[in-house]
C-alpha cells in the first residue's frame, strides 16, 4: 500500500514509529531512546536467594539487580561452575530479561534463553514445534511436511515457535534458513559464554522500531520516513545483515524549516488518538473509556441528521462504529476485555450482521482479538491479548 507510510523521528527522549494512511494515524509505538532491557541476554552475579519467595535477585551491572524465580533454573547455564541443581550467591549465571522494571518492581530475568526473527523463535528448554494460533491448520500442516526432514538439526533441549508471518509464505525457505540461523546463533551465544567475563552483555535485541518494521506483513506500508540520519543508517545496515526483512523504499527526510513532526501533524494526531471521543463520519460517535478492569467503548447517534428512531439509521452507525472500533483497538493498543455498547436495534437480522461484521473485522487484528458475544442486555464482549503498555501509558511524556 504506497499511500501507506511508517514515520519514525525522535521527540521528548523518544522514538515514535508511527503508520499513516494518507492523514489517518493507524498505528504508534514509542520507546524509550535508551532502550528496553527486555530480550537482552547477560552473564550476571547472583548476590541472594530467597527461599520465602522461590526467587534470587541477580545483578546484571553492578547494582543492578534482577528477579529469577527459581522454578525456571531447568536450563541454567552457570559460567563459574558446572550447574548441580543448586543455585549459590556468588554464582555466574546466564539470563535473559523477560519484562522491563515497573513503579517498584525489579526487573524480570529468566534463564530460558529465546531469539525470535521474523518468520520464528527459538527458544532453550521447550522442545518441540509450536504454531501461532493465527495459522490455519492447513498452514500448519505444510509447514510441518517442510520442516520433516530438518528436524534432525535442532540440538537437545531447543523449541521452535512458528510465528504468524509464516503464513504468507509460499515457498518455505526462508523460514528453514532464518531457522537454521538463529538456532546456530542461540548454540554460538551459550558456547561463547564460557569464555565472557561476568556482567557481560551476550546478546542484544534490536531496537523496537526495527523489530516493528521486520515484523510487519507486507503490504503494510509502501515506504519509510526518517528525519533522523542514524536511524536511518541503522535500518540500511539491518537490512544488508537481514534478507528477510523484506524492506520498502527508505528515505532521510531533510528539511531545516519544517520538521517531520510538524508535516504530518504529529502532535495533533497523538491528542486525538489520547481522547475518550471519536467522531465518526456519519454524525455519530464513541466514547472510549478505559478503567481498571476493563475498556467500555461507547456508541451514540451525536449529529446524525434524518430520523434517530429508524433502525436503518441505528445499524448504519453500528456498522460504521465497528470499523473505527476495530482501528481504535490497535491504535490505542487496548487489551483485556473490552465491552461495546452498540446502539440499541430490535431487529434480530441486524444484530446478526453487525456481529459477523465485527467479528470479520477483529480477525485482521495482527494482536490475538476474540469477539466473545452479545449479551441479554445487547452489550458486546471482546477480549484483546496484551502485547505491549497501552498507548496512553506510551505517552506519558506528552
Amino acid at each position: 500500500m504506497k499511500e501507506r507510510k511508517y514515520i519514525i523521528l525522535r521527540k521528548n527522549n523518544q522514538i515514535l514509529s508511527l503508520l499513516f494512511h494518507g492523514n489517518r494515524l493507524l498505528h504508534v509505538n514509542a520507546e524509550d531512546e535508551k532502550g528496553s532491557y527486555v530480550g537482552n541476554i547477560y552473564i550476571a552475579k547472583v548476590k541472594n536467594i530467597s527461599t520465602n519467595i522461590n526467587a534470587a535477585f541477580v545483578e546484571i551491572e553492578p547494582g543492578f539487580a534482577c528477579f529469577l524465580a527459581l522454578n525456571e533454573m531447568k536450563n541454567a547455564i552457570l559460567t563459574n561452575r558446572s550447574y548441580d541443581g543448586r543455585l549459590l550467591a556468588g554464582d555466574e549465571i546466564v539470563v535473559q530479561i523477560s519484562k522491563d522494571a515497573v513503579k517498584t518492581k525489579q526487573p524480570v530475568a529468566t534463564c530460558a534463553l529465546s531469539l525470535s526473527g521474523k518468520y520464528c523463535a527459538i527458544s532453550l528448554g521447550k522442545p518441540g514445534i509450536a504454531y501461532s494460533s493465527k495459522l490455519s491448520l492447513k498452514v500448519k500442516t505444510r509447514i510441518g511436511e517442510a520442516m520433516k526432514k530438518e528436524i534432525a538439526f535442532i540440538p537437545e533441549g531447543m523449541g521452535t515457535v512458528i510465528r504468524t508471518n509464516a503464513k504468507d509464505l509460499e515457498d518455505y525457505s526462508p523460514l528453514i534458513e532464518e531457522w537454521k540461523e538463529m538456532i546456530a546463533h542461540l548454540k554460538e551465544l551459550t558456547e561463547v559464554s564460557e569464555h565472557r567475563t561476568c556482567y557481560s552483555l551476550l546478546y542484544k535485541r534490536p531496537p523496537e522500531y526495527l523489530i516493528r518494521l521486520r515484523d510487519m506483513y507486507a503490504g503494510q506500508y509502501g515506504e519509510i520516513v526518517t528525519d533522523e540520519e542514524d536511524i536511518y543508517e541503522e535500518i540500511i545496515e539491518y537490512s544488508r545483515k537481514h534478507s528477510d526483512f523484506g524492506l520498502q523504499e527508505v528515505r532521510l527526510y531533510k528539511d531545516n524549516m519544517l520538521s517531520l513532526y510538524k508535516l504530518y501533524s504529529v502532535e495533533t494526531r497523538l491528542r486525538e488518538a489520547l481522547d475518550k471521543k471519536v467522531w465518526l463520519k456519519s454524525g455519530g460517535y464513541l466514547i472510549i473509556e478505559p478503567t481498571e478492569a476493563l475498556t467500555v467503548i461507547d456508541v451514540n447517534t451525536g449529529k446524525v441528521t434524518g430520523k434517530k428512531e429508524d433502525e436503518e439509521t441505528f445499524f448504519r452507525i453500528n456498522m460504521e462504529a465497528a470499523e473505527e472500533i476495530a482501528l481504535q483497538l490497535i491504535l490505542r493498543n487496548i487489551s483485556g476485555i473490552v465491552i461495546v455498547d452498540f446502539i440499541n436495534m430490535r431487529g434480530q437480522e441486524h444484530n446478526y450482521e453487525l456481529m459477523a461484521h465485527f467479528g470479520n473485522l477483529l480477525k485482521q487484528d495482527p494482536v490475538r482479538t476474540n469477539l466473545v458475544d452479545m449479551t441479554v442486555l445487547g452489550l458486546v464482549e471482546i477480549t484483546r491479548m496484551k502485547i505491549n503498555k497501552p498507548l496512553k501509558e506510551q505517552l506519558s511524556k506528552f
